[in-house]
């Protein structure tokens, strides 16, 4: 025996060796066995996924030549800023002279007040002094109708006495002449008492101390003041409807997102309802996995869910079940199968099921990327998940 040969000992751990490894090995599949079916007992795994959100077609509401455009795919906007600008100097120029119109509507309102206010205050005035005439007049009135009452009394009396030659003749004559005056001023003061009352009245519409030019009738003028607020009411409303259309020249971002595809270029001439970009929030991405009719039974909204993005193999996402489908994608398709021939053959359909991120906005993950999806459908992962949200909704 040469000292080179190996001896039976070592020969013997040898085979020793190769049977624990085996043995190993064999312990280690089994293991492996039984986790796999573990997992495939608890969890509903599904390759047919998909990022989706929801895509916002922006678009113009007029026509117009596209004067500022510069955007480009990947760009990122915020809500309210400008996509794009459409040609608008005939409409600045229209704007300009709305506007001036308006200020001319604005002044003649102004204008009609004013005269409103004049008229009221000079119709007060004149119905005041008309008012005051007609009070003197009929106090002069009383006052002329004692003056003949007393004249009348004195009269009748030397007349009496005359008759009886108590008194002369001239004395009677005297108080006779003196009647026929008090008769006279009374008349005259009772033709002033109507003079003053026709002047009253025609103060109420204008007419002041028998003016031949009437002065304006706070009526009229009320009601061309009317006119006027409604013909300012109606410059107000085309001005605003302007300031609309050229603010609809400027086509602003109706959400924050980023620019998936652009479709005009700057120069091009767009019709209303023209579609000038595609956008999406990267802040509203799901995940929708078509799941196969036999499995969906054992779904349940709010179950945890595991997400590998193809894109990024390294690196797990995780989410939860937000709306489980209630009809099959085939019900969808462009081309259903009629099946005309009879024949059939049973093909298991998937039901979409709809899964939200936990994560928050994810960087570099956008619509259209495929991704699979690893359900964990057991009750204990269900738990998890609403005891994980009480404690995030909890404050401490």
């Amino acid at each position: 025996m040469t000292a080179d040969s190996p001896t039976p000992a070592k020969r013997r751990l040898t085979r020793k060796g190769k049977l624990l490894i085996l043995a190993i090995v064999v312990v280690l599949c089994l293991i492996w066995i039984g986790l796999a079916v573990a997992h495939r007992l608890t969890h509903v795994s599904e390759q047919d996924a998909r990022v989706m959100a929801d895509q916002v077609t922006v678009s113009s509401r007029l026509e117009g030549w596209v004067t500022n455009f510069t955007l480009t795919e990947g760009d990122t906007l915020h809500k309210g800023d400008t996509v794009a600008s459409l040609y608008s100097e005939p409409d600045q120029h229209r704007l300009k002279a709305l506007t001036a119109n308006v200020a001319t509507q604005q002044a003649r309102v102004d204008y009609e007040q004013a005269r409103l206010a004049t008229a009221e205050k000079q119709l007060r005035g004149g119905m005041n002094l008309t008012s005051r005439q007609l009070e003197a007049s009929k106090a002069a009135e009383k006052a002329a109708q004692a003056r003949l009452t007393e004249a009348e009394r004195d009269f009748k009396r030397s007349d009496k006495l005359y008759q009886q030659h108590s008194v002369s003749e001239q004395r009677r004559d005297q108080d006779y002449y003196a009647y026929q005056a008090a008769l006279a001023e009374h008349a005259q003061a009772q033709q002033e008492v109507q003079v003053s009352q026709a002047l009253a009245d025609n103060a109420q519409v204008g007419f002041i101390n028998g003016s031949q030019m009437p002065l304006p009738n706070p009526e009229v003028l009320r009601q061309q003041v009317r006119i006027a607020r409604q013909e300012l009411a109606e410059a107000q409303a085309e001005l605003q409807q302007e300031q609309l259309r050229i603010a609809d020249l400027e086509i602003k971002s109706p959400i924050d997102g980023v620019v998936n595809k652009t479709l005009v270029d700057q120069g091009e001439y767009v019709s209303a309802g023209q579609p000038i970009l595609m956008m999406h929030d990267p802040s509203k991405l799901w995940v929708e996995a078509n799941i196969k009719e036999t499995e969906i039974g054992e779904l349940r909204v709010g179950q945890p869910v595991a997400i590998t993005v193809d894109a990024f193999p390294d690196q797990s996402f995780s989410g939860h079940v937000a709306v489980i489908g209630r009809a099959a994608t085939s019900q969808f398709a462009l081309l259903p199968d009629p099946n005309p021939s009879g024949n059939f053959t049973k093909i298991t359909q998937r039901i979409p099921v709809r899964i939200r991120f936990d994560d928050g906005p994810i960087d570099l993950i956008g619509p259209g990327m495929m991704v699979e999806v690893d359900i964990d459908v057991s009750g204990d992962g269900q738990k998890r998940l609403a005891h994980a949200e009480l404690e995030t909704a909890t404050p401490e």
